[in-house]
């Protein structure tokens, strides 16, 4: 494991390891994972994320962004969307009127999973509404952008 550390957290893990003792056993997977899911995201955190898991709306945001969002909080409410079918049903419960009833009738059909239904509302948001994805493309073209400058100054030395 130590070796896919960085930083910070190899001085934790470093310090982990020591603090088991001398004659601790080979820790194992799970362990490490429990020691380290304590350590850099306690309950309190966890709650907090799982909160505005369940609050989230589309509201401002573009469908894509709502995706990102949706999938990035998932993982912190896992029992309410252990389920293909309730992942999907939650994801549509909180997309703005404008997608609501179209993606409602969609997740309907057999066999519909959460990537299917976010490209679907993708979709629905850009025929309606064109210039919003154009301005999802632009933004993140932008960042790239922005992202390769940074690299290619460091690159040069003149960072």
């Amino acid at each position: 494991t130590s070796y896919r550390l960085r930083d910070v957290a190899v001085l934790w893990y470093n310090n982990w390891v020591l603090s088991r003792g001398e004659n601790a056993p080979p820790p194992v997977w799970q362990e490490f994972v429990d020691a380290f899911i304590r350590h850099y995201l306690p309950p309190e955190v966890r709650r907090a994320r799982a909160d505005r898991f369940l609050n989230l709306k589309q509201g401002n945001m573009s469908a894509r962004e709502y995706s990102l969002q949706f999938n990035s909080l998932a993982r912190y409410a896992p029992t309410m969307v252990a389920d293909m079918g309730d992942r999907v049903h939650r994801f549509v419960s909180g997309l703005g009127p404008h997608l609501f009833k179209d993606c409602l009738t969609a997740s309907l059909q057999e066999g519909m999973d959460i990537s299917r239904i976010q490209a679907h509302a993708q979709n629905l948001e850009e025929q309606q509404h064109p210039q919003r994805g154009e301005r999802d493309i632009d933004r993140g073209q932008s960042k790239r952008a922005r992202s390769a400058g940074a690299s290619s100054e460091y690159r040069g030395g003149q960072r």
